[in-house]
Parts: C-alpha cells; sequence; structure tokens
C-alpha cells in the first residue's frame, strides 16, 4: 500500500497542535525557573526544562509541517482563497473587526491591561503557590552555586559547610562542585542537599534564609574560608 503523504502531514499536524497546546498549558501551570530547579519540579514526568524542550522541538516541528501540509495542498489552498476571497468583499466590516481585535490583545498584552492581565494574573497566582510550597534556598539560583559560594552566602567556613556535607553522606572533596551537581550524583533535589546541610547548622533554620539578592543575612562569627 502506497504511504499517503498528504494524509501523513494532515494526522501529524493535528498531533503536533495537541502537543503544542498540552506542553504550554505545562509550561503555564510550572513555577518560577528558581523554584522549579531547586526543588526538581516534574509535571507529568518532565521537569521545567523538559517541557520547555518539548514545546520549542513541536513549534519547530508544527512550523514544518505546516509548510509541508501547504505545499501537499496547494492547489486546493489557492482555490480556497480565491473564494474566500471573493466572499470577503462583502465582508469588510467583519475582517476590520477581526484585524482590530488582533491587534488590540497584541499591543495591551505587554501593557497589562483587563481583562488581558487577567490571563498573567493567574499564572502569577500559580507560580507564587508554588513559591510558598517549596522549600526556600538561601539565595535565587542558588543550585548553581558551588560550596564555596554558598558557604560564603550562608556565612559560613568552607570547611565546616564540607565537613557537614560529608557527615550527611555527600562524599565532597571540592570545594568548587556545584549543589547541583551533588544532586544529580546522588539522585535528590538541590533543595534536600541544603536540608541535609540545615541539620547541622540551627542557625540556618532560625534565621530562615528565604532567599533574596543579599542571601541569609546574620552576623559573621568567621570570616570564609
Amino acid at each position: 500500500m502506497k504511504f499517503q503523504k498528504k494524509g501523513f502531514t494532515s494526522i501529524l499536524l493535528a498531533l503536533a497542535f495537541v502537543a503544542l497546546s498540552f506542553s504550554g498549558v505545562m509550561l503555564y501551570a510550572s513555577p518560577k525557573g528558581r523554584v522549579a530547579y531547586w526543588t526538581n519540579w516534574t509535571m507529568c514526568g518532565a521537569s521545567k526544562e523538559g517541557w520547555e524542550a518539548i514545546h520549542v522541538n513541536i513549534a519547530i516541528l508544527f512550523l514544518i509541517v505546516s509548510a509541508f501540509h501547504l505545499y501537499f495542498n496547494w492547489p486546493i489552498f489557492l482555490s480556497y482563497i480565491k473564494v474566500k476571497a471573493e466572499r470577503s468583499l462583502k465582508l469588510k466590516k467583519e475582517i476590520a473587526v477581526a484585524v482590530l481585535i488582533t491587534l488590540l490583545i497584541i499591543l495591551a498584552s505587554p501593557s497589562n491591561i483587563p481583562p488581558l492581565s487577567t490571563t498573567m494574573e493567574i499564572n502569577t497566582g500559580i507560580q507564587n503557590y508554588w513559591e510558598d510550597k517549596s522549600p526556600k534556598a538561601p539565595a535565587p539560583h542558588a543550585e548553581e552555586f558551588s560550596v564555596a559560594r554558598l558557604a560564603r552566602t550562608i556565612d559560613l567556613p568552607v570547611d565546616e559547610v564540607l565537613d557537614a556535607l560529608r557527615k550527611e553522606g555527600f562524599e565532597v572533596e571540592d570545594r568548587f562542585v556545584k549543589i547541583r551537581e551533588i544532586s544529580e550524583e546522588y539522585g535528590m533535589a538541590p533543595s534536600d542537599v541544603y536540608a541535609a546541610l540545615t541539620k547541622h547548622f540551627g542557625m540556618l533554620k532560625k534565621s530562615g534564609c528565604r532567599g533574596g539578592k543579599g542571601g541569609c543575612s546574620r552576623k559573621k562569627q568567621k570570616n570564609p574560608k
């Protein structure tokens, strides 16, 4: 049986549209990057980075398949355009209103004008939900900190931090290894590595270390090495 190129592209285009829509919903419902990466957030088996990769690759597939679909159906497309163009002559008001609505959405969305701002407010609410629910990092994107930089952020000598990590079962010898690399090696979230560390330093729990540009703020007892 001969392979039906037109049918194949139509089916693939429909599936790509569904996948693109679904990945968009997953990204809309995802937390902010700093929360997702700190806690190893996943949804339906994929991380935030995973859903971003899916969304981008499916979008590229959608564009490529759309081009082939247009190529295979070019005569039908031209005939369709011709018929619609003739009918459109009688729909001048409708075309004008449709174009106006589209332009209004494009131009007004960046300005956060109601009711268009509602979708972003909902998205912000979802992100805040994940952030409130998740363990707090000592600073934004602390998973990318080396052990030495983390020690400076929480005002502790790096040797004490390394010793505490070793006591928790993390075989860390290099002070420049990243927290993310440690978590990946032991199959856990960066927040779990930090939680294990806080067991040895009660002041970290008391101070909160809820993050921010300045990291944890408490008086230094020693200068970090």
